[in-house]
């Protein structure tokens, strides 16, 4: 069974790479201070946070080419890939996410430096919706871009 879809990437499929050994997800909610004169300062809240998830497993050459599916995974980073999520189970839920950050160790080689087994960590970080369009930015978001300057100058 899959694990995971990430983009063209498949997790826990045998012929690929393994499950993850370690998986996390982390959902939060920003708030901002607002200092007072006296007495603790004012939580405000700000919104939801980026969701962000991170996982650890590895290639090994007895199931991939364990240097072939790394480089596609930096390919995917150095470009900012943004991919689609969608856990093994089933359903989309909508969100996609790019890889912020992607660390390969090499356990295990040939005596002729051929990389045999390779543990990776990848974070990801949530996209939302609305920066999937006009590049990088929403719709609103590039109407209110182009205008704020516009209308400062009327005033």
């Amino acid at each position: 069974m899959t694990f995971a879809s990430l983009g063209s990437f498949q997790l826990g499929t045998t012929s690929v790479m393994t499950g993850p050994t370690a998986a996390d997800e982390t959902l939060a909610n920003d708030f901002h201070e607002h200092k007072v004169v006296r007495g603790k300062p004012v939580p405000q809240r700000g919104g939801e946070a980026l969701d962000r998830r991170s996982f650890s497993f590895f290639f090994d050459e007895s199931f991939c080419s364990p240097e072939g599916e790394y480089a596609r995974l930096v390919a995917a980073k150095i470009s900012g890939a943004v991919m689609p999520f969608i856990p093994g189970g089933g359903g989309f839920f909508g969100k996609h996410y790019l890889i912020k950050q992607l660390k390969g160790t090499t356990h295990k080689t040939t005596e002729g430096g051929r990389i045999v087994r390779i543990s990776v960590s990848i974070e990801l970080v949530e996209v939302p919706g609305s920066a999937l369009s006009v590049g990088g930015l929403g719709i609103a978001g590039a109407a209110v871009a182009l205008l704020n300057p516009l209308l400062k100058r009327l005033k």
